[in-house]
């Protein structure tokens, strides 16, 4: 296992340094003789431990049920290939600038960067051959071996690990991203101050997530309770996300982009050849028009 990697990880509870055991092939912590597997080279530092306050969201306390989610979620990869491109172009070209937005905000001098829910794991393809340490990180362990093995470059990490149990050294991460997260976690709150605690001094954390989305809700075949579409738990703008900001926070800011007239018209398709630049001010002013009407709100945190 590559030095550099391992000197960034903990136990997931007890935060305390792990070693590989050469004989057994697994991370082992030695002060509390506890050992985590290795699955083709990536590291499954997840416990079965489950808070009871991180299973019970609004929706599940009336609907008198439970949210398990780890696994939940690695139900969800099974069933969902987040590797699959669609087939849409308009979608398709929502997303590509959806990613050239995080992508801007990246620093340059960046050495580490954690990749949040690394879903299908585009940013370490995206950053491949740029002098970047990459973790792809999902609670699911199919996701970041796919994501490891779809981009095998030195310096491109796999981990499963929960974000609430964060196994990963207090600050030491220069660059966090979280693209569409948040809205299906518990806790923001805790999802957040878990995120800024693993920050660099100077580092930054970038956070998407739809822009105050109508969370539409079905009737469940399985449970016959509601359930909502994509397991979005939470809508967010620009000052109902500020509430779950870590306490004392003042250095961040907010961002609306990806206005949904540009997009549902396929203007934003049109204009796909437009620098970045060009095409935010585009983006703002069609913002401005519409009063906001927009797909997606970046939040970015600076420590």
């Amino acid at each position: 296992m590559d030095p550099n990697f391992l000197s960034l990880l903990v136990h997931p509870i007890y935060k305390t340094p792990l070693q590989f055991e050469q004989t057994s092939g697994e991370l082992v912590d030695k002060a509390h003789n506890d050992n985590f597997a290795i699955k083709e080279n990536v590291p499954l530092l997840l416990t079965a431990v489950e808070e009871v306050a991180l299973t019970q969201t609004e929706q599940h306390k009336e609907a008198g049920s439970t949210f398990h989610y780890k696994e939940h979620y690695q139900h969800d990869a099974e069933t969902y290939d987040y590797f699959k491109e669609t087939k849409n172009p308009i979608e398709s070209e929502e997303h590509n600038r959806l990613h050239q937005y995080i992508l801007s905000e990246i620093p340059a001098n960046a050495s580490w960067i954690l990749d949040t829910g690394c879903g299908g794991g585009w940013l370490a393809g995206a950053l491949k051959n740029k002098n970047k340490n990459v973790i792809s990180m999902d609670i699911s362990d199919i996701n970041p071996i796919k994501a490891t093995k779809n981009n095998p470059y030195p310096t491109h990490f796999g981990l499963v690990a929960d974000v609430y149990e964060l196994p990963i050294k207090d600050a030491s991460i220069d660059c966090i991203v979280a693209s569409e997260i948040i809205e299906h976690v518990s806790d923001p709150k805790r999802f957040l101050n878990a995120l800024f605690t693993a920050l660099k001094p100077g580092g930054k954390i970038i956070v998407t997530t739809p822009y105050n989305e109508h969370i539409l809700e079905s009737l469940c075949i399985h449970c016959n309770h509601l359930t909502p579409h994509n397991a979005h738990l939470h809508s967010f703008t620009e000052a109902s996300i500020q509430k779950f900001l870590p306490v004392g926070l003042k250095n961040y800011r907010t961002a609306v982009f990806n206005n949904k007239v540009l997009v549902r018209l396929g203007i934003q398709r049109l204009f796909s050849f437009l620098p970045l630049g060009i095409y935010k001010g585009l983006d703002k002013l069609s913002n401005a028009v519409t009063k906001k009407r927009s797909y997606r709100l970046m939040l970015v945190i600076e420590k």
